[in-house]
């Protein structure tokens, strides 16, 4: 079985997203959102040299890294050999740009490989070659892909996937048949080759433009044609530098990190204001979770980027239920719901949490009038799915594991509650303040007495599920349902911590874990680090803050997990959640923790 590479890094903007992988292949063309559709089956470049044809993911020697926000650098070595490729995809246009620069002695052929899914299939796509342009031009019901270099190519290929005129095979002899058009047949998708002859010290840049017709991508492409390729990464490069800009810290542990976690959020932040929690297909977590994306926005937010927590919550607006709740995940696009396979309170939840934090850090009465609305109905089902012994509905909890009344899930809607109480204050409805304080209060006093077995905060209250649960640190924040210093929540950190002794260090989701085998999170570790911090062990957390971004991949990508054994990045890469929690570990303290969490409701 081939091991599965988790080595990737992102490049875009509000309506496209790159994802380079860690052998320089492009593996993901999200657009026109971030979450659908996903346009490449393959992409990749290839060398024909001294009668030998190699593909550059296969050389051996391969080093990335992010040159500026924005730009991502690989360089691929063999022998006597070298290529560098500049990525970055224009800020204002869906365009992606692939600079290749050769050190290659001699005579070469360059060739370049794409095996497109438009609208994420092969079924029903065309393409063919535009001598006008020396591009490819494949498209298929609204949605055409533009595939060019800045010179004009030797040679084409235009074929069919598994046939006698599949461009993939037709690479490895180092020229290219010349088939101008291919269209999909039976069970046969379109892919394609372009290929030029280059010798020594040569430069080609690559265009991949992504339109809803062939007349607007080859005029967008004709256009990005004209302009310096090196003008244009700079103006990325200093767009995305300006941006993290704001990010101006003092006594962190890596200042960096948290600049290329905002980088990473944002880039996971659709047009429409949807965070989507990993750029990946397997697993498949292209999806908007409101709770992962409620961590998102709060994260920017502390930062300073309010306009991307405002976008979010107008987001929130417009997807909300009739019924007030929110789904267990979304496409990007507003409101519509993805593929699920059960509902979570604590989604509907960490909106309402989401928006008081913004208004505690902005006052912004205007984003609260305008949110007013959603924020009401999402807390009138919270408090219709509280029991009168002051327990949530049954649902799956945060890690979507067990059917049952969680703990975390029963804080989450306390703290709901709590801050809508204290919104509804703000809004001069009194009446709705006093009914959501109460209820908010019963769940508080319901959550710790259930929950609490005499030495951790179960899992579980209903069915009880008496084991141990990283989750239950959301106790103390975002929730601020006991305090830090309280004796059973030091219990809980403690048994918490002796649960989990991983060769590769960090701290899992619970002792029975069983997702990829049980592995330390990110999220986790830095939970606890977020505890330690609030609880004044600062040198504790800032050793559990200096794993977690150890951890990450040569480009600074934070993963969901981190193997048990040998450390390595899996599962999803980056995950927004992880990167979410790294910047809230970094910052918080006891001003902002005061700041951004609701009061406790019997403390008002």
């Amino acid at each position: 079985m081939t091991e599965v590479v988790y080595e990737q890094s992102i490049i875009g903007n509000g309506n496209m997203l790159a994802v380079i992988g860690g052998k320089g292949e492009l593996r993901y063309l999200f657009y026109p959102s971030k979450s659908f559709p996903q346009n490449i089956h393959s992409s990749l470049p290839g060398i024909y040299r001294r009668g030998n044809f190699s593909w550059l993911t296969d050389w051996g020697d391969i080093k990335q890294r992010y040159i500026a926000p924005g730009v991502l650098e690989t360089v691929f070595r063999n022998g006597d050999a070298s290529v560098k490729v500049t990525d970055f995809v224009l800020h204002s246009e869906s365009v992606l740009i692939r600079r290749f620069e050769f050190s290659i002695p001699g005579e070469f052929n360059f060739i370049y490989y794409t095996s497109p899914q438009l609208w994420e299939t092969h079924t029903a796509d065309a393409a063919y070659f535009d001598e006008r342009y020396g591009a490819v031009v494949d498209y298929k019901r609204g949605l055409t892909l533009v595939v060019s270099g800045d010179k004009i190519p030797n040679g084409y290929q235009i074929g069919q996937l598994g046939s006698g005129s599949d461009a993939f095979t037709d690479a490895y002899d180092g020229e290219l048949n010349m088939n101008k058009l291919s269209i999909y047949e039976g069970f046969r998708g379109v892919n394609f080759a372009l290929m030029w002859r280059l010798r020594d010290e040569e430069t080609l840049t690559m265009y991949f433009v992504l339109d809803n017709s062939e007349e607007a991508a080859l005029r967008e492409l004709a256009k990005v044609k004209a302009m310096d390729c090196c003008v244009l990464g700079h103006s990325v490069a200093d767009h995305w530098n300006n941006w993290v800009s704001k990010i101006k810290l003092s006594g962190v542990v890596n200042e960096d990190m948290v600049k290329q976690s905002a980088y990473v959020i944002k880039m996971l932040q659709d047009s429409g204001g949807a965070f989507i929690a990993a750029p990946t297909v397997w697993p498949d977590y292209r999806y908007c979770w409101p709770r992962d994306a409620a961590y998102s926005a709060m994260a920017l937010d502390v930062l300073g980027y309010h306009d991307e927590a405002v976008k979010f919550i107008n987001w929130a607006v417009k997807s909300q239920g009739e019924n007030g709740a929110f789904y267990q995940r979304y496409y990007a696009e507003p409101g519509l719901k993805a593929p699920s396979w059960s509902f979570q309170i604590d989604e509907t939840a960490s909106v309402v949490l989401a928006t008081y934090v913004h208004f505690k850090l902005t006052l912004d009465r205007q984003l609260l009038k305008n949110a007013w609305i959603m924020i009401r109905k999402a807390t009138e089902y919270l408090a219709a799915n509280v029991s009168d012994d002051g327990l949530t509905t049954p649902t799956v909890g945060p890690w979507e594991e067990h059917l049952g009344v969680h703990t975390y899930t029963n804080a989450s809607v306390y703290a709901a509650l709590s801050a809508a109480s204290y919104l509804a204050s703000e809004m001069g409805d009194r009446n709705r303040a006093v009914e959501w304080g109460r209820y908010a209060s019963v769940i508080r006093s319901a959550t710790l007495n259930q929950a609490w077995n005499g030495r951790f905060f179960a899992k579980m209250i209903k069915p009880k599920f008496n084991i141990p649960d990283s989750a239950t640190l959301g106790l103390i924040f975002p929730f601020n349902m006991i305090n830090v210093n309280d004796d059973r929540m030091k219990m809980n950190v403690d048994t918490i911590e002796k649960s989990f002794k991983y060769k590769a260090g960090g701290i899992g989701r619970n002792p029975e874990d069983k997702y990829y085998g049980g592995n330390p999170w990110i999220i986790t570790t830095l939970w606890l680090a977020i505890y330690h911090k609030l609880a004044g062990n600062v040198d504790k957390a800032h050793e559990l803050i200096k794993w977690a971004s150890t951890h990450s991949t040569s480009t600074g990508m934070l993963p969901e997990q981190v193997d048990k054994d040998s450390g390595r990045p899996i599962s999803a890469v980056p995950l927004a959640w992880s990167h979410a929690m790294y910047i809230i570990a970094e910052v918080i303290n006891n001003d902002l923790f005061n700041k951004i969490t609701p009061p406790p409701i019997n403390s008002k």
